[in-house]
This record gives structure tokens, C-alpha cells and sequence, in this order.
């Protein structure tokens, strides 16, 4: 987690309408009465609002002294909706929202920290990519707790089994795999590949990248740059390879090709798994990513993370009431009833066996769990948009063949260096 947060966290640095509907008016935090009303924005879909829903009206009946309004906001809205709200001293009560706003908000003072509110054993349910997801640094520069992780997103290889009978342990054995299946012709893919840096980032750990140190220096160019040489290598053999589909921001052709049913392995979300359903079946087949055959190494996928926050303008008796709430939707009973929505739970110590799953159920929440053990969380910190726009620069060169390797990683350090000098964590 320590490694992470330094290494990392510089890298890539909350309405009772409809989710089409115009956002409320900013609901302004005001003192609570007995059985007083909190205010919680969401973004999440109509799918998995669901199962939101319906632990909200569960917890109400249970705390009839600080019951929860659900209220839904435009995804396309949400935060700029939130950080307009909240920069006017109003805003929801309790929001739930990515990881990745979670720093720029705690650098603006507008989140509640929860280190000394929220029980270690809460905290230690969890799993750490999802915490660490969390964390970030306040106005003075401390890294602090700023909400609890109820759901978790990570990737993962998707399959039709009717034609892998056997998912591939390395990157070698998927290529041959789907090169034997696939005719490019027909058109029939045996691997689709959208070679976007969130989907392909875990491979630059496996290759024995980095991009910054335990310090948080600058080593792209120096310790990491074998490792960020080789990954981008990697990246452009798969892109050259006219039998796979693997495409640099490809994803409306790729998009295209799994949703006709032309594409028998590919690399995905967690929050698609309904969708895989739909398309294969109980031939649905899920796995853990392959390692990188050059190193033997497992990948180490970014995990995000949907996360409870507190304004950190509520009152006592609101934050005593939010954190009951808080505390509810982390529990074990709250979320196997996220997982049994098909929401990918936070917590880690949930018995998969005794929760009434199908096969299909247990068997994909088993792998997101473990690539979110193996995983990174999203980062969250300041400098995160500038050091993920670089990064991805750097890939479209090598990708495009604008660029070698080795030139790219030379340019996209120098560039990073120049605008943000050497970062402290």
C-alpha cells in the first residue's frame, strides 16, 4: 500500500430526478433534527442503482432517527455538479463517487477524514487496493482516510468457453490461442484488445516498469525505463498483429466487434459482466489475466473504487448519522447484496460460498477479488490528469510508430520532469 501511494499516486492524478433528468439544486448541509433527512448523490446507472436502493429503504427502516434520500445525477454532470455545489457551502450530505475525485476534494477541505471515526476492523474488511483508493493528502499535506470503498471495478479476461476450453496462463499462449481461433476474413477475432493506458497499465508493472520511485522521484527514464521499454514493445507487436484485434483507443470498434459476437476472448470491466452473460451464457468463462510471458510476471490492473465520502461541513449529529450509514453499506450483509446485484463488493472476508450465487456468480466475484488483491488503485492525486495525459502520449507515439520506445520514454520523462520537477509524495 506504502509503495503505492508514493509511486502512484502522483501518476494519473454526488438529486430525486432521473439519471436523464436536469441535476437538483446544491442541497446545502443544515442541522438535522430529530429524524432528521441526509442527502446522498449518486452517478451509479440505472442496474446498479437497484441494489443501492433498495439497502438505502433497508437502512431507513432500520434508522428511522437519520433516514437517506437516494438522489441520482447525470453521470455527465456529477462533478462538475459537486464541486460547484460543494465550493458554494452546500452540497449533499454524503456523496458516493469515484476514487479518483477523492484527492482534489481533500485538498479543497470539502471531505470529512475518517481516520479516527471509522473502526480499524471496518477498515481492515476492506480490500486494500479499494482503501488505498480512499486515502489521499489534506491542505496540510497528510495522507488521510476520506471515505469508505463499497464497490470495486478491475479488469479481467472474458471468454467464450465453447472455444477455450482452458483460459491462457501468459501473454503467449493467449496470442497462439487466438491466433488458432481467429480469422480476421470472416471477420472472427480470437482476441480483442482495446490498448487504452487504463486497460494496459498493469502490464507496465509486470514488465518491471515505473514511472515514479518509493520516494516519489522520477525513474521513467532511469530505473524504469527497461521495464517501460518492454511494455511499450509489447503494446506494439499486439497493435501490429494483423490476427488480433488490438487497437490504440479502439474501443468503438472493438465495442462493435464483442457486441456482434465476432470476438471470442477479450479484456474487460467488471461492470460488464451482465453483459458477457447476455452474450454467451453459462458459456460465460472469466479468468485472471495471463502474466507477461517476458517476465513471468502477473499484471497489476488498476482497481477503482465507488466510495462514501462526508461533507466535511456536517454538523456532529449528521456525521454521526452518516457514518451509521457508512458503516451499513460496508457490512457483510450490505454487500453480498451488492454482489448478488452483480456489483462488485469492497470487502474482502465475504464467504462466497454461503451467499447463494450461481456458478457463474462465485466464480467471476472469486476473480475480480483476486486481481483487486494483485491490483493498484486508481490514483487520486494532484498532479494524476497531467502524469496520465504524458503517459498516454507516450504510448499513442510508440503505437503509431511516431516514435521508438526508447525515444518516447526519453521524451515523455523529460516532459513530466519539466512540469512537475521531482515530486514528493
Amino acid at each position: 500500500m506504502i509503495r503505492w501511494v508514493c509511486a502512484v499516486a502522483l501518476l494519473l492524478v454526488l438529486a430525486g430526478c432521473s439519471a436523464g433528468a436536469a441535476p437538483p439544486a446544491a442541497t446545502p448541509t443544515a442541522p438535522a433534527p430529530a429524524g432528521g433527512t441526509l442527502v446522498l448523490w449518486n452517478g451509479w446507472p440505472a442496474s446498479a442503482r437497484q441494489p443501492l436502493s433498495r439497502l438505502v429503504d433497508r437502512f431507513n427502516q432500520q434508522h428511522p432517527d437519520g433516514r437517506i434520500i437516494l438522489q441520482s445525477i447525470p453521470l455527465a454532470s456529477f462533478e462538475s455538479d459537486l464541486r460547484a455545489a460543494l465550493a458554494a457551502g452546500g452540497g449533499p450530505h454524503i456523496v458516493l463517487m469515484p476514487n479518483s475525485w477523492v484527492g482534489s476534494l481533500a485538498e479543497q477541505n470539502a471531505l470529512l477524514p475518517l481516520d479516527d471515526l471509522v473502526p480499524a476492523a471496518e477498515r481492515q474488511a476492506l480490500l486494500p487496493s479499494a482503501l488505498g483508493g480512499a486515502q489521499a493528502r489534506g491542505p496540510d499535506g497528510t495522507a488521510r482516510l476520506y471515505g469508505l470503498p463499497i464497490s470495486i471495478d478491475t479488469l479481467a479476461l472474458f471468454y467464450d468457453k465453447r472455444n477455450l476450453l482452458r483460459p491462457p496462463d501468459d501473454t503467449d499462449t493467449l496470442i497462439s490461442n487466438a491466433r488458432g481461433l481467429g480469422d480476421p476474413s470472416a471477420p472472427r477475432w480470437g482476441l480483442a484488445f482495446n490498448l487504452s493506458l487504463d486497460n494496459t497499465i498493469g502490464y507496465l508493472y509486470a514488465a518491471g516498469g515505473r514511472v515514479f520511485d518509493d520516494a516519489g522521484t522520477l525513474v521513467l527514464a532511469d530505473a524504469g525505463r527497461a521495464g517501460a521499454e518492454r511494455w511499450l514493445g509489447w503494446l506494439k507487436q499486439l497493435s501490429d498483429d494483423r490476427q488480433l484485434l488490438a487497437r490504440a483507443d479502439g474501443s468503438i470498434e472493438i465495442d462493435r466487434a464483442v457486441k456482434g459476437g465476432r470476438v471470442l476472448i477479450t479484456f474487460d470491466w467488471a461492470h460488464q459482466l451482465g453483459f458477457y452473460r447476455s452474450l454467451w451464457g453459462e458459456n460465460m468463462g472469466v479468468a485472471r489475466l495471463p502474466r507477461l510471458a517476458a517476465t513471468n510476471q502477473p499484471p497489476q490492473p488498476y482497481v477503482r473504487s465507488d466510495v462514501l465520502a462526508i461533507n466535511s461541513r456536517a454538523t456532529a449529529a449528521e456525521r454521526q448519522a452518516a457514518l451509521a450509514f457508512l458503516a451499513f453499506m460496508v457490512g457483510p450483509e450490505a454487500q453480498a447484496d451488492l454482489l448478488r446485484g452483480d456489483v462488485e463488493p469492497a470487502r474482502a472476508d465475504l464467504q462466497l460460498d454461503t451467499l447463494g450465487l450461481d456458478a457463474g456468480q462465485q466464480l467471476a466475484a472469486e476473480v475480480f477479488r483476486d486481481e483487486a488483491r494483485q491490483g493498484l488503485p486508481v490514483p487520486n492525486g494532484p498532479a494524476r490528469d497531467l502524469v496520465r495525459r504524458e503517459l498516454a502520449q507516450m504510448q499513442r507515439q510508440v503505437l503509431r510508430g511516431d516514435a521508438s520506445p526508447a525515444d518516447a520514454v526519453t521524451d515523455a520523462a523529460t516532459r513530466l520532469r519539466d512540469q512537475i520537477g521531482t515530486p514528493k509524495p
